[in-house]
């Protein structure tokens, strides 16, 4: 199952050719970010439907303002400019402070392995216990899948011409 993509190549870049290369820079960033912003919030949305509870440690200081669901994160726009590409990154490793509860995501995410104990309070067990694994959730991978990434980003620099084209 293929999904096309059909555009005026002709028209957009009569479009493109009009702006100056500051403009046009400007344009394709905001696509990039507005690509990436949409993937980051569908992911945050699949967590949500499919994480019973996700606040749960009333010890923890960062509770209030740090949820397993602040895991999906956007990076700065980083420019290449010897190669004159830029990119964004979208990923799912949570906040960078100790106390955060966003590391649980990347678990759920793609799951564990099989687990299992070799001590109790201290003492070595003479056969370990299982305690399991976690099944994988994928609430990235299907964010990624449902949004179309480069319809979303054409579009933005097609409103972002249009918006500067309209000025000029």
């Amino acid at each position: 199952m293929a999904s096309g993509l059909e555009t005026n190549v002709t028209e957009m870049w009569e479009k493109f050719r009009e702006l100056t290369g500051y403009e046009m820079d400007k344009a394709i960033k905001k696509g990039l970010k507005k690509a990436a912003t949409t993937i980051k919030k569908k992911t945050v949305e699949n967590a949500r439907a499919g994480i019973k509870t996700y606040n749960n440690d009333p010890d923890n200081e960062y509770t209030q303002a740090d949820s397993i669901l602040d895991a999906p994160r956007v990076s700065k726009i980083q420019d290449w400019y010897d190669e004159d590409s830029v990119s964004i990154k979208v990923h799912v490793m949570g906040p960078i402070h100790g106390k955060s509860q966003g590391y649980r995501f990347r678990f759920l995410e793609k799951g564990t392995k099989e687990r299992e104990v070799r001590t109790q309070k201290g003492k070595s067990l003479k056969t370990p216990r299982k305690i399991g694994a976690i099944s994988p959730r994928w609430y990235f991978r299907d964010a990624k899948d449902s949004v179309d990434a480069e319809i979303i980003f054409i579009e933005a620099i097609d409103e972002a011409i249009e918006k500067i084209n309209s000025n000029s």
